[in-house]
């Protein structure tokens, strides 16, 4: 598997709105604006269409959903094969009339492999939903199907309610701990597909189900080749939680890609 994770950058400069104004969901070329994804830039025009020859790449798996809050970077695996290098991901907010974003890809071979596409989510933007569209382009200009995100803006959790569920791909959620300190348990069934659970407060591992992953981007793998933390089963994660090195807690939960998994985890409060 290849593997490259993109983080922030200037390239797209965030739209700043007016002093207490967030920027709604519904507003495509506003939102397109505000997001960020290093080595990047929005260009004119519309997307091109899917090129129709077998040589084209190929999204073999990709997330259908998503969701996040605002401050924070979502993560979009995309799998794909490819007869030749890759040169570019296009991606449009659905709705949105001021071009796409086409982003650079320098890193890969042709053969197959997962890209990472983090986009910076600013804290101006509003709760709400959201799609995404988004194809790759070889350096012969073959370009791939589409395909489509839908993405739900929320904010954390609060600890007497967190709970999620999902199923392949990475998801993130950020969960309110308040500010009272001790011992948290994070129980988990990722069920008979293995999936791999990590728990972060900032940018530091409190635990998972495997070892550090040493980045809060844990890795993802095909259900057939698993990695280590990837396991399919009930089970717990113990972490002391102190509210002064931040109240905001995420965990992230690496569904295997390719093999129909599921999981769902709740929490208890500290």
């Amino acid at each position: 598997m290849v593997t490259i994770a993109m983080v922030s950058s200037s390239c797209n400069k965030e739209y700043v709105a007016a002093d207490g104004e967030c920027i709604p969901t519904i507003e495509a070329s506003r939102l397109q604006k505000a997001v960020t994804i290093s080595d990047s830039k929005i260009t004119s025009g519309t997307m091109p269409d899917s090129t129709n020859s077998p040589n084209a790449p190929k999204i073999t798996i990709f997330q259908p959903s998503a969701s996040t809050g605002t401050g924070y970077q979502l993560i979009l695996p995309i799998q794909f094969t490819s007869s030749s290098e890759l040169k570019f991901i296009y991606l449009q907010i659905e709705g949105a009339t001021n071009g796409y974003i086409k982003i650079n890809v320098t890193e890969y071979k042709k053969g197959f492999g997962t890209i990472i596409i983090p986009l910076n989510i600013p804290e101006n933007v509003c709760l709400g939903k959201f799609a995404v569209r988004f194809c790759l382009v070889d350096h012969y200009g073959l370009v791939s199907s589409y395909k489509q995100t839908e993405i739900v803006i929320k904010d954390p959790l609060e600890c007497s309610n967190a709970s999620n569920s999902g199923t392949e791909g990475l998801t993130f959620t950020q969960v309110d701990l308040g500010s009272v300190s001790g011992n948290v348990s994070l129980n988990y069934d990722t069920c008979s597909v293995p999936d791999r659970v990590d728990v972060f407060q900032g940018k530091t591992w409190l635990g998972g189900t495997g070892t550090n992953p040493e980045s809060v981007i844990p890795p993802l793998c095909n259900c057939n080749s698993l990695l280590n933390g990837f396991i399919g089963k009930k089970g717990k994660i113990d972490f002391r939680y102190d509210p002064s090195k931040g109240r905001i807690i995420t965990i992230v939960v690496s569904g295997c890609l390719g093999g129909g998994t599921a999981w769902q985890w709740d929490m208890t409060c500290p």
